[in-house]
């Protein structure tokens, strides 16, 4: 160890520089890439990666990584007889992924780590059935709810998968159809609907209207997501050049980042929110809303701001965010007949099924608007908005 700790400071001594005894096993390191090889037999490899986790971190050093645990002496070893622990997997995932979201990369890292500091950092091939269940009661035992519990699961179930599809695990997925909810479950307790006249009483009243003075930029963002259907942090993310005009004519909203890709789109508005969109981003520069650190964006201001509305309009204990908001524009789509793939195209949802993702083209910006325009005026109306 000395020696490997030698080289990678740059003293690059030889091994007959030092006085050993008896028979070597010998040991190839790559620096660059931490890959190592050994004439010994897998016992001498496995004491040699033991005594690097003994040593720990050495400054100036090469971060090892789940490629450095895969020795390759005799023959390489395939991608299932690599041990690697979950939280080693992960950073090929991420590396292989590269599209995941801040926010997803966040729930997926403290997960990973929360089940291996569990469990006891296992290689996945030890990591079965009655593993997963401990983990469900364990966090059950620590007061998760049953929709927090299938969420970690869910991550456990997403990396096995991606896993067993990239031949580095061989069997069926232990965490596979694990889920305490069922789907009609899992729909029906998310975030509570808008009723329609919860709406009017949100927007149309003295107190939201003084946000024109006092906060407008919670005023506007809160008529966009009624509006745009557009998720929070999205919406928190526009600058006055996302708010544009097609060769068309048809006013629009470009999100350039979501939560998805198919959250990556044009969205139309109507000319009378536009305008002054466009004019207060332009004089303001943004709507000011901070990120989370973590990568799980700029709900939280907003949440700090919408929460108090609620309450003093009388709407405090019915259970509403601002992401209900995205759903009730979708209902109220629904309920005026705006078709299921323009409603997809401008909600940001996507379309598996052959006839929509094969046989045909979205609709051009021009189309889209005009299925949604009408129900939009509507909404504008409905809260007043000049």
């Amino acid at each position: 160890m000395e020696v490997v700790h030698m080289a990678i400071k740059g003293d690059n001594p030889n091994v007959s520089d030092f006085d050993f005894s008896g028979k070597l096993s010998k040991y190839k390191l790559n620096p660059q890439t931490g890959q190592m090889e050994t004439d010994g037999t897998k016992e001498d490899h496995d004491n040699l990666m033991a005594a690097i986790d003994r040593i720990g971190a050495i400054s100036g050093a090469f971060q090892k990584t789940p490629q450095a645990s895969a020795p390759a002496a005799g023959g390489n070893l395939k991608l299932h007889e690599v041990e690697l622990t979950l939280t080693q997997f992960l950073v090929k995932f991420l590396s292989m992924k590269k599209k995941v979201s801040a926010g997803t990369k966040t729930d997926y890292e403290a997960t990973v780590k929360q089940f291996d500091e569990w469990a006891g950092k296992p290689i996945m091939s030890k990591i079965d059935g009655d593993k997963i269940t401990a983990y469900m009661e364990w966090l059950s035992d620590r007061g998760n709810t049953e929709r927090t519990v299938d969420k970690k699961v869910g991550t456990l179930r997403a990396l096995f998968n991606f896993a067993i599809k990239q031949k580095y695990f061989v069997g069926e997925n232990p965490a596979a159809e694990r889920n305490l909810l069922t789907r009609k479950q899992k729909n029906s307790g998310g975030l509570a609907f808008f009723k329609l006249e919860d709406i009017k009483q949100m927007y149309d009243c003295d107190a939201f209207r003084e946000f024109a003075t006092t906060e407008p930029a919670f005023r506007f963002i809160a008529i966009a997501g009624i509006i745009t259907g557009i998720r929070v942090s999205a919406l928190a993310a526009l600058k006055a050049k996302d708010v544009r005009v097609s060769m068309e004519g048809v006013p629009y909203i470009r999100v350039k980042s979501d939560k998805t890709a198919a959250g990556t789109r044009d969205v139309p508005i109507p000319g009378r929110l536009h305008a002054p969109l466009k004019t207060f981003l332009s004089d303001s520069g943004g709507f000011g809303f901070t990120s989370r650190p973590d990568g799980k964006g700029s709900s939280d201001p907003i949440r700090k701001m919408l929460t108090p509305h609620l309450e003093s309009v009388g709407l405090g204990d019915e259970g509403l965010t601002f992401h209900g908001l995205r759903k009730t524009l979708n209902n109220f789509f629904i309920r005026e007949k705006v078709p299921f793939e323009a409603r997809c195209q401008f909600m940001g949802h996507e379309i598996e099924h052959v006839n929509v993702a094969v046989y045909s083209e979205p609709y051009t910006l021009q189309e889209l608007a005009a299925l949604v325009e009408p129900s939009q005026i509507k909404l504008l109306d409905l809260i007043a908005f000049a």
